[in-house]
């Protein structure tokens, strides 16, 4: 598990979106969309169901969420 998938892991929850996850983060859709399957498989469940309006996050992926931004560093504190 990489830093920048749980970065991109914490941006797809908070936005519900893949695509403008992407544009936050300056990374193409299907980047994000591989980064979160490898996260998907590397956690050996799906962390969000998608749907034609976005994304909405499972039950692990609620579990994962909180553990996931308490590692990345905050905003500013790099």
């Amino acid at each position: 598990m990489e830093i920048y998938q749980l970065r991109t892991f914490v941006t797809v929850a908070q936005q519900g979106h893949l695509t403008q996850a992407a544009e936050l983060l300056h990374l193409s859709q299907p980047a994000v969309t591989a980064q979160i399957k490898a996260l998907e498989e590397e956690v050996g469940m799906p962390l969000f169901e998608r749907t034609a309006g976005g994304v909405t996050m499972t039950r692990a992926g609620q579990e994962l969420l909180p553990q996931a931004q308490s590692i990345l560093p905050r905003p500013g504190k790099y």
